[in-house]
Parts: structure tokens; C-alpha cells; sequence
């Protein structure tokens, strides 16, 4: 069978197809032929030129055409790595966990911690005691379901690289152009602050021109009185007196003459305010919404069904209380343990592959980017980096309010009091309290902002009900149901895209 990939050989330039069975020879030189023959005795397969140099050679050995030997190759590769472990690729699987629904090898029993389990079996019972049969023509269709859906993602992924190609084109030459004001800016700044000093410089050298030249007039002036000369009596005394008047001139002159000179004093807010800065703005993954068909916003949404998946690791000595659920940009999800004062990072298949002990237990979690998740626990707000089998604290924050629901919005963090939402920034600063009540404890828990960011919802513990408001604070509409009377002060709140609420409580 042969399928259409991007497959190049060095023999064909061009090439576009992969087989199934490769000829063994041409493969060793990078070169990929179909494999129209089979030897059972070399256990290779050859295309039509290099099956007639091995019939030369080996004339001994009986060459099967395709499909017409049972050992063909393609066969014996899948019969053979059809039971190994996928973890452990050299050991075969011998095993089923019934507790978390996993295939096992001995080296997964003892190296994954599977003896703690109690209910592992052998396959050899499993299949005994298997009440289940295998819908055969219904796997079959899942499976071309599933590779016409992988195919549609190919082609969906080449176009986002294109996408994302002049996204990245786009941002860089907004960055660009963005630095471009600032310098602007700045160049404004300063040719203003220049004009500043010019225009002073100017003023005192002015007043100092002037100061000068007053100098040199009461100079001159006192120089008359120390001539010798014959003078009457009245002209001395009209030459004193002038002199005592010119003294006590030049004396006022002398106490009043400032000594000049100019400093600068730094714009301490600009300083402050570029020293706090750690970027031009933030990077963010823009996830594209799903259009939806126009639906009737009263229709109520019922589950049609539910699968119930373990999330039990093996280092947990409490019952497993879910109190908050993100899904990141790989399809993974993390959700926050409660009892367990931990945060679990579960693949597609929900299996747990990775877990970060947190110092208390966590109230509630969010999304902040592609690979960053918020944890609200005390009166702290934890910032946690997810990798693709791992999770790692990065940094917290403590606030000086008790935190219970968390929501993210274009770099904006919403967090509420339980009497108050507050909106902060993602390093923690403080930029306006949303709304407040403050006639119980628990009025305003749960938060989360619409798709559009014009509407926030909130859950009031107290009363069942949820409150929606716009974005400065204002009540728009309330609703009261029971389902928001919460056992747990959690209360997370998921928004459709349609810009429906939803409140889960999720218990495992």
C-alpha cells in the first residue's frame, strides 16, 4: 500500500511515496525501493534489481514474491513489535493494571511502581476472564477516522507555519515600529529638556554679562576718589558723600550677586518606570476560536456522556479532590489536587506524567501562556512552567488579601478576596479593585472572563448564585441556582466559546 508523504529518495529526486516494505539493500544506502520479493533464509526483502543479484549469488535460497509467503517480512515486524513495551522497547508485555488500565512488562511493575496496585494480572487471565469482545469493523473505522483526522491536522499545521511565519513577520516589524516611538519619544524628551537648559543658560549668561558690566561701573566710579587732587572744601564734601553712597551700593550689589551654575536632577519616575520594565510587551500564543453555529443562549447543555479516568499517583496519601482544571497547548492538562497540596500533569490519554508539590493546598488554576499555569493557594498566587513530562515553580507572588478563584485575560490577572475582585498585573501589581462585597465571607469566589473580555463572571458562595459584570466592575445580570453553592471553596468557573458559563466540580 502505498501513501502519500513528503519522501524524497537520493536515487529519485521528486519522489513523493513511502511502502510498506522497503527493499533491505537499497535502504542501507538511503535509497527507498518497494519490496517486491522475500527471502525467508537472509529474512530481507528485495526490489526487482537486487533480487536478481541475490538469486545469482545465493541460488540456494527460495525468493517469495509478494503476499505469497506467510513470513513476509511486513508481518513478522508488526507480530514482533506488537507485544513489546513501549516504555521498555526490548521487553515484552506480560501484564494489565486493572487499577490504571495499562499494558505491563516486568520492568514496568517493578520500575513504575506498579506493586503497589492491587489488582495487576496476567494477560494470559485477562484474556480468560475478559468479558469484552473487539468490534473489529468498528476499531477499523476509528482508526480511519482517527488518520483521516491526523491528515487534516498535517495539512492544518502546514498552513499555520505559514500563518505563524508572517505572524512572526507582522510582531517583529510591530516591535520594530513600537521602539521606533520610544526613541521618538525619548528624542522629544529630549530636545525639550536641551530647549530647558539652553533657554537657563542663556538667562544667566545674561545675568552674568550684566553683573559684569556693574562691576566695572562701580569700579570706575571709586577710582575717582582715590585721584589726589586740590578740591575746596565743598567739593570734598560732595566727593565723600558720593563715595559713601556709591560704597553702600556697591556693598547692597555685592550681597545680592548669586554665585551661578546649573545641575540636573534625573526624571526619578522614568528611571523607576523603565527599571520595572522587563519587556516591550508580552509574547503571547493567540489560540484561534472555533467558529460554533449560532446557538439559542437559553438552551440548556446536558452531557450526553462521561468517562471516569484515575488520576491517583503513587505518592499520594490523600483522596484525590480536583479543585481546578487548564488545558495547555499541547492538548495536556493540569489540574490542582487539593488534599494532596499538589498539581498533576496529565497527557491525552489522562494518564498522570508529571506532579510539583505545592507548600499548601491550592484553591484554584488558570492558563497565563502556551507553557505557564497561575496557582491560587493562602494569600499567594504561584507561577508554575509545564513542560512536556514535568512541571516546575518558577516564581510566587503574596498578596496581602486571601486568593481563591483565578482568571487570565490579554496579560491581566483577576483574583478574588472572597468579599473582593481585584485585578492585578502578572508580576503582581495592583491596578484596580473590580468590585466588592463585603456583608459575608465567601460572596465573590469563583472568576472567569468571557472569550470576548467584555464580561467577568463570578460565584457567590453564600447566596448560589453567579454574578456577571462588565469589565469596570458593574453588575450586568445575576442568576441563583443551587449548583453554585460550593463544598469546597474553589469554585472555578469555565466559559464556553460561545460565551456560556459553566460551573464544574470535579471529584475523582
Amino acid at each position: 500500500m502505498k501513501m502519500a508523504a513528503s519522501f524524497e529518495t537520493s536515487q529519485n529526486k521528486g519522489s513523493d511515496v513511502i511502502y510498506d516494505v522497503c527493499c533491505s539493500v537499497c535502504a542501507e544506502d538511503s535509497v527507498y525501493k518497494e519490496g517486491l520479493f522475500y527471502c525467508q533464509k537472509c529474512s530481507k526483502s528485495f526490489c526487482n534489481e537486487c533480487v536478481l543479484m541475490h538469486n545469482r549469488i545465493l541460488k540456494d535460497h527460495s525468493v517469495s514474491a509478494n503476499g505469497k509467503c506467510d513470513n513476509w517480512s511486513v508481518n513478522k515486524k508488526v507480530d514482533d513489535t506488537l507485544e513489546l513495551c513501549e516504555e521498555h522497547a526490548t521487553e515484552k508485555l506480560t501484564m494489565f493494571c486493572e487499577d490504571h488500565e495499562k499494558l505491563l512488562c516486568q520492568l514496568c511493575l517493578f520500575h513504575n511502581n506498579h506493586r503497589q496496585c492491587s489488582h495487576v494480572v496476567l494477560l494470559s487471565d485477562k484474556c480468560k476472564s475478559s468479558t469484552q469482545h473487539m468490534n473489529v469493523a468498528d476499531i477499523a473505522s476509528k482508526i480511519e477516522q482517527c488518520q483521516k483526522r491526523l491528515t487534516e491536522t498535517m495539512i492544518r499545521s502546514e498552513q499555520n507555519k505559514k500563518s505563524l511565519q508572517k505572524s512572526y513577520e507582522t510582531i517583529l516589524k510591530e516591535i520594530l515600529d513600537f521602539r521606533r516611538q520610544i526613541n521618538d519619544t525619548l528624542d522629544r524628551l529630549q530636545q525639550q529638556t536641551v530647549k530647558e537648559l539652553d533657554k537657563l543658560y542663556s538667562s544667566l549668561t545674561y545675568s552674568l554679562d550684566t553683573e559684569l558690566k556693574t562691576c566695572v561701573t562701580f569700579i570706575s566710579k571709586l577710582k575717582i576718589h582715590t585721584t589726589k587732587s586740590k578740591r575746596s572744601p565743598e567739593q570734598e564734601f560732595i566727593l565723600n558723600r558720593k563715595y559713601i553712597d556709591q560704597t553702600v551700593s556697591a556693598e547692597l550689589f555685592l550681597q545680592k550677586a548669586p554665585t551661578s551654575d546649573i545641575e540636573f536632577q534625573h526624571n526619578t519616575d522614568l528611571e523607576t518606570c523603565l527599571a520595572a520594565c522587563t519587556d516591550l510587551g508580552k509574547i503571547t500564543n493567540r489560540v484561534g476560536v472555533v467558529s460554533h453555529k449560532q446557538v439559542d443562549p437559553n438552551e440548556v447543555i446536558r452531557i450526553k456522556k462521561k468517562s471516569t479516568f484515575h488520576v491517583r499517583s503513587n505518592t499520594d496519601k490523600e483522596i484525590c479532590t480536583i479543585t481546578g482544571i487548564c488545558e495547555m497547548a499541547n492538548g495536556n492538562l493540569v489540574i490542582s489536587d487539593f488534599n494532596n497540596r499538589c498539581v498533576k500533569l496529565l497527557d491525552q490519554a489522562y494518564n498522570v506524567i508529571g506532579q510539583e508539590e505545592l507548600p499548601t493546598y491550592p484553591r484554584s488554576i488558570c492558563s497565563i501562556s502556551p507553557d505557564e499555569i497561575a496557582v491560587t493557594m493562602r494569600d499567594e498566587i504561584h507561577f508554575l512552567r509545564v513542560d512536556t513530562e514535568k512541571i516546575i515553580t518558577i516564581k510566587h507572588i503574596q498578596l496581602n488579601h486571601s486568593c481563591y478563584g483565578i482568571a487570565t485575560h490579554k496579560g491581566d490577572m483577576f483574583v478574588t478576596s472572597g468579599t473582593a475582585l481585584l485585578q492585578y498585573t502578572t508580576d503582581g501589581r495592583l491596578v484596580k479593585k473590580l468590585y466588592e462585597d463585603t456583608s459575608s465571607n465567601y460572596l465573590v469566589v469563583g472568576v472567569a472572563v468571557s472569550p470576548d473580555g467584555k464580561r467577568i463572571y463570578l460565584t457567590d458562595k453564600e447566596n448560589s448564585r453567579l454574578v456577571t459584570l462588565a469589565m469596570d466592575g458593574a453588575v450586568t445580570a445575576t442568576l441563583q441556582d443551587p449548583a453554585f453553592k460550593h463544598s469546597r471553596l474553589t469554585g472555578n468557573i469555565h466559559v464556553a466559546a460561545t460565551g456560556q458559563s459553566t460551573n464544574l466540580k470535579l471529584f475523582f
